[in-house]
């Protein structure tokens, strides 16, 4: 069964599309297929960055009996 395809639209300003056609033409492909390899090569890129960080959401979010770590000084040096 075939992937269900999503759209997105966004607007860019002229240099951004002017830089995305010639980028296109000289690869001789379409504006529409230029964009979705851009969009896969930067979730790729930011995606491992966003699983790093989203551990780090946690901090602060439990509560302990002792009271929140995270602001009391009497245990630090």
């Amino acid at each position: 069964m075939p992937e269900k395809m999503r759209y997105v639209q966004a607007e860019v300003d002229s240099e951004i599309y002017a830089r995305l056609v010639g980028i296109a033409i000289s690869r001789g492909t379409s504006l529409k297929q230029q964009v979705r390899q851009a969009l896969e090569e930067f979730t790729k890129r930011y995606e491992g960055e966003a699983r790093r960080d989203s551990i780090l959401s946690l901090v602060g979010s439990f509560e302990t009996k002792e009271g929140d770590w995270s602001k009391r000084k009497d245990w630090r040096p």
